[in-house]
């Protein structure tokens, strides 16, 4: 049996009180990481329980794309833009929208605004993060011309 001093002396020792802890806990996240992916989430559509604060439900023969935006994310707002000019004004292009996460409060007029034209999409209750298990700040939710969801897209 090794003395205490001996065992303060061994660099052995130190390791080990590192890498043990590290992991433990690279283990709980990847447990945690499983049991996110595991639970069954539902398929994304417009509508309720999203709310609709500006433009039209529904397009005559266009997809909707809705970005998802953080409005205090300068990047988001970039990512939208971006995708409204690559989109173009073309007949049968989608139309590209917004779908405001993670705001508690209803945008007001200067928000919307600043979201610029196209509909915009209210996740009043949280269903993109906690119902639909999406979490990426501008990735692109496709929609059909009736609503129903069609694809996720990365952002950019």
């Amino acid at each position: 049996m090794m003395c205490p001093a001996a065992v303060a002396r061994d660099p052995r020792w130190a390791g080990w009180l590192v890498w043990v802890p590290l992991a433990a806990a690279l283990a709980a996240l990847g447990w945690l990481r499983h049991a996110d992916r595991a639970r069954a989430r539902e398929i994304p559509a417009l509508g309720a329980p999203l709310v609709l604060v500006h433009g039209a439900a529904a397009g005559a023969d266009a997809e909707t794309w809705l970005v998802a935006v953080n409005p205090e994310c300068a990047h988001c707002l970039t990512a939208r833009a971006r995708l409204a000019a690559r989109a173009g004004p073309d007949a049968g292009a989608p139309r590209v929208g917004v779908l405001l996460v993670d705001t508690p409060r209803r945008p007001g007029p200067a928000r919307l605004a600043a979201l610029g034209p196209g509909p915009v999409w209210w996740d009043e209750r949280g269903a993109w993060r906690r119902r639909w298990g999406h979490r990426l700040y501008g990735e692109v939710l496709c929609f059909d011309r009736h609503g129903r969801y069609l694809a996720t897209r990365p952002p950019g």
